[in-house]
């Protein structure tokens, strides 16, 4: 680790990563944040598998009862930036904007996964999407937007050269993880075994897939809105919008939307009582999402996905108003437009 951690008072003789977990996991009086360049070494040594499982179990476990800071969450997703394959986006100007989009990589266990739907609708309306996913991960194991991709027809596991392919087709393309970040696998696995949340199930949500520069984010816990964007904002980030999705993921919830953006929170229309639950099979989701594209869908799940790829649109900078961008997407969806994007993505 190039960034030596400074020993806190009484802790001289901790050295390399000992010092770290003594930094993080002392308990409310000892323990303090880590600096940018400290929390990004940390998730380095982990990912680069030079910390022995104890140390790695014994540093998560500390990270999530302290807490992230913005600036932790910011050196851990540079740290995952670092280390993942660089994909190329050929596209050049005058193509629309990219918006990397992003929920929790533990996956949707108690309703369907529309995030694919969400983002294919938002490609139609004007922006181009990379949807950032990885395998099934803990502590739910719900289903992922790569395997509705596998029920759908195409690459459950996409290789950076098939979501490169992707988005070349359709201007939306699956990054997965597990094969365009070396370590993550890996380190899945130990985060698995700890059982709980800590700063990589944030921080992998934040890497700049093909370069972009705008990002939406999903979310659970309302105060992780401002340490998301705020992170975001210390890595450089043009544009983002953080939204409190339906189980972390990036869908909002139909009948009571809540997303905050770069220049604040974002007025979208409400339908109370409204809920978007139901099997989270994979085969079913892919089923639903071809369903909401053709405009075949008039309930919940159609709500969402209007709702959610207005957010991708302001994120995108195509339009600023969340009410024209949720108008354009409804349009997108009453005359099927979204459906050969979805095409394109399974090619």
């Amino acid at each position: 680790m190039s960034s030596a951690v400074q020993p806190a008072r009484g802790l001289a003789g901790y050295a390399g990563f000992r010092a770290v977990i003594k930094a993080v996991g002392t308990g409310p009086r000892g323990s303090r944040d880590l600096r940018f360049e400290e929390a990004r070494d940390a998730i380095a040594a982990l990912l680069a598998g030079e910390v022995s499982g104890p140390q790695a179990g014994a540093f998560l476990v500390g990270m999530r009862v302290k807490g992230e800071t913005a600036e932790e969450l910011a050196g851990a997703a540079q740290a995952l930036r670092d280390r993942a394959l660089a994909l190329h986006d050929d596209a050049g100007p005058p193509a629309p904007p990219l918006v990397v989009s992003a929920g929790a990589f533990d996956g949707v266990a108690e309703a369907p996964s529309l995030s694919l739907a969400a983002a294919a609708c938002a490609v139609a309306a004007g922006v181009r999407v990379a949807v950032a996913c990885g395998g099934r991960l803990g502590p739910k194991h719900g289903v992922t937007p790569a395997d509705v991709l596998g029920a759908l027809g195409g690459p459950a596991r996409p290789r950076p050269e098939d979501s490169e392919a992707m988005l070349a087709r359709c201007g939306l393309a699956v990054v997965h993880a597990g094969e365009a970040l070396p370590g993550w696998d890996a380190l899945a696995a130990v985060r698995d075994e700890v059982g709980l949340r800590g700063p990589v199930h944030s921080a992998e949500k934040l890497v700049d897939w093909f370069g972009a520069r705008r990002f939406v984010v999903g979310h659970t816990h309302g105060g992780f809105a401002a340490k998301l964007l705020g992170a975001l904002d210390r890595l450089g980030a043009d544009r983002a919008v953080a939204l409190r999705g339906v189980e972390g993921s990036d869908v909002l919830r139909p009948g009571r939307p809540v997303a905050v953006g770069t220049d604040g929170a974002l007025e979208l229309p409400e339908r109370l009582g409204l809920h978007l639950r139901g099997d989270p099979d994979p085969e079913l989701a892919a089923a639903l999402t071809r369903a909401v594209l053709a405009g075949d869908e008039h309930g919940a799940a159609r709500w969402a996905v209007v709702l959610s790829a207005a957010v991708r649109l302001v994120a995108g900078g195509v339009t600023p108003d969340p009410a024209t961008a949720v108008g354009r997407c409804a349009a997108v969806l009453d005359e099927g437009r979204a459906t050969a994007v979805l095409d394109g993505l399974v090619g």
